[in-house]
């Protein structure tokens, strides 16, 4: 009894102990859990009693400054960012102490350069920023040739390669400056790996909530793919209903996806306590819902809750430009042009959603309310009701924007609904009708054709329609439309 006594602990010791120093306990496992689930309350408790018990166990500075890149990240706080960037210097020469033989000493480096490397872009410190993604993806390969087979490495090299991969063409001179290689598909084959593993009996089991999360997040904005998106929703479904952020990726997916119901739901079943970190930005998604059931008045009400409480960035100028929205749905042109002044006036134009508020605000020209409630039923899913709109508007003083719109809509609708032959006509006509104008339609119309044309196997037409897409000139969510097209042509070009 003896001898099998040590050699469990001897099993133990090599398993979750690397060196004197990492400890990836069961305590520091739950931690991690409840860091997932944005429960920084009984996170913190949990860390305050391993660094008792192992008060050289530099998890748990790895963990507590992964509390505060989140805090920062989601809370956008610009007080809390230079709070927490002071103890980030302090945690990372504690980690940076371990031997050099430990296999968690690059990996956990690496993470910290990556998390506050997404930190430092949410206030414009690019360069910074830019140091740290390189020294992270440095640190990762170097670890990646020490220890093969790694599973925890696959999970943030992956999100490098993917991000890598979506490096604009005009830029990729830089990278090979900088020796870093890597592609969107190379990134997700690794996130892959990890879910695969995570999702058995592993060790790794504690880190499966975190490469879900990643890929549901790349897949969502990136893959035309449903059947990836419907495997990983099965995955989601099973998780904890106390997780937040894997509500807040559900509730997107939903949103995304036009169930505006189904996200609704969700979003009013997400589970609220001290014990969580504020995630305001849940307010403004459930403003989004009520706007596009065309239910105005408790819109407003949500958006006035987030722009009260949340003291971050971004979605700032889209809020009040959505509250904007809510007074044209009820006939009150004077309080639309008082709401979107303020747009002018507060926020940042770091996301696309904030720059097309601001665009609009500067223009000073009401959007036509009627392709407005289109465009908000069919963001819902709402399509026969979204259609008969379109149907039944006056088109006699509408721009040609306005008609490119009415047509887009139109093809959209089609394509939603699975009428490919109708969205291939209505598509094809978008992009004749808009090509010439900074609005957005023609190029999405083309990314759309893409995706089209590549779920049918006709790679040659989806080449060309994606580098339509690229070719045109336009303003509005330039970089994620462009982003979708030329992670598609390197996608196709694999196949």
């Amino acid at each position: 009894m003896k001898k099998l006594f040590f050699l469990v602990i001897a099993v133990f010791f090599v398993q979750f102990l690397d060196g004197q120093q990492v400890r990836v306990d069961s305590l520091c496992r739950q931690a991690y859990g409840e860091i997932l689930s944005l429960r920084f309350v009984p996170a913190r408790k949990m860390l305050e009693t391993e660094r008792q018990l192992y008060p050289e166990n530099v998890y748990v500075d790895y963990l507590e400054n992964y509390i505060d890149f989140l805090r920062v990240f989601i809370g956008e706080n610009p007080k809390v960012f230079g709070t927490s960037t002071d103890k980030f210097g302090v945690r990372y020469d504690r980690i940076s102490n371990l031997p050099d033989t430990s296999r968690y000493k690059n990996l956990l480096l690496a993470n910290m350069n990556l998390q506050w490397a997404f930190a430092r872009l949410k206030f414009g410190q690019y360069l910074s920023a830019a140091w740290e993604i390189n020294r992270a993806y440095r640190m990762l390969t170097a670890n990646v040739e020490r220890f093969p087979n790694f599973i925890p490495d696959d999970i943030t090299l992956g999100v490098l390669h993917v991000m890598i991969g979506l490096v604009p063409d005009k830029y990729v001179w830089m990278l090979k400056i900088i020796s870093m290689k890597g592609s969107v598909e190379q990134g997700k084959a690794e996130l892959y790996r990890a879910l695969d593993n995570t999702t058995k009996n592993s060790p790794n089991a504690y880190l499966h909530n975190e490469a879900l999360f990643y890929l549901g997040f790349i897949e969502l904005n990136l893959s035309p793919n449903r059947k990836a998106l419907d495997k990983l929703m099965a995955y989601l479904n099973r998780t904890d209903n106390r997780n937040l952020l894997m509500g807040f990726l559900k509730t997107d997916i939903h949103i995304r996806n036009g169930q505006n119901d189904l996200a609704l739901k969700l979003l009013n079943s997400l589970p609220q306590s001290p014990d969580y970190f504020p995630f305001y930005y849940l307010r403004y998604l459930k403003g989004e819902c009520y706007l596009r059931k065309l239910e105005p008045d408790s819109a407003t009400l949500y958006f006035r809750y987030f722009l009260k409480y949340f003291e971050g960035l971004n979605y700032i100028k889209d809020a009040w430009r959505k509250r904007a929205w809510a007074a044209l749905l009820q006939n009150k042109p004077v309080g639309y042009q008082q709401l979107m002044d303020s747009v002018k006036v507060y926020g940042v134009t770091e996301v696309g959603a904030d720059k097309e508020a601001l665009k609009e605000a500067n223009s000073g020209v009401a959007p036509n309310t009627n392709l407005l409630r289109a465009r908000l039923l069919f963001d819902g899913g709402y399509y026969a009701h979204s259609k008969t709109i379109l149907d039944t508007m006056n088109t006699s003083h509408l721009t040609k924007d306005g008609q490119t719109e009415r047509i887009y809509r139109y093809a959209r609708i089609a394509h939603r609904q699975e009428n490919i032959p109708l969205a291939k006509k209505e598509y094809r006509r978008v992009i004749v009708m808009g090509s010439s104008s900074p609005r957005y339609f023609a190029a999405n119309a083309a990314l759309k054709l893409g995706e089209i044309y590549e779920s049918e196997d006709s790679l040659t037409l989806a080449k060309s329609f994606y580098e339509k897409c690229l070719d045109l000139n336009f303003d509005e969510y330039k970089n994620s439309i462009w982003g979708k097209a030329k992670e598609a042509l390197s996608r196709i070009q694999g196949k």
